[in-house]
């Protein structure tokens, strides 16, 4: 008896919390994948002394939307693998953006 009320009171918190909006981890963007799993393992760990995202928050960042869309394009063109296609490119302009960078569209 006392495992029924156990697993009901389990069962209740679990579809509440399931209710609720902002309860749950968002999933990851698309371009959030894509970065993560091309940039950060493969390339700014390395440079970053193992702190991948702080590439996005030294002095000497890039300065507009325009350098960001062509630094994404340099390296897909010189080091992801397999390489985005453009509409790929602007998902991972588009996460950087939100995240990091805030620029203007």
């Amino acid at each position: 008896m006392r495992n029924s009320a156990a697993i009901r009171l389990g069962l209740a918190c679990l579809l509440l919390t399931a209710a609720i909006p902002g309860a749950r981890a968002e999933e990851p963007s698309p371009g959030q994948l894509l970065h993560d799993k091309s940039c950060l393992t493969e390339c700014h760990a390395s440079r970053a002394g193992g702190k991948a995202n702080d590439l996005y928050n030294r002095p000497n960042r890039l300065s507009s939307l325009e350098k960001l869309e062509a630094q994404v394009a340099t390296c897909n063109q010189n080091i992801v693998k397999p390489k985005w296609w453009p509409e790929d490119e602007a998902k991972v302009v588009g996460y950087l953006n939100d995240t990091f960078y805030h620029f203007k569209k």
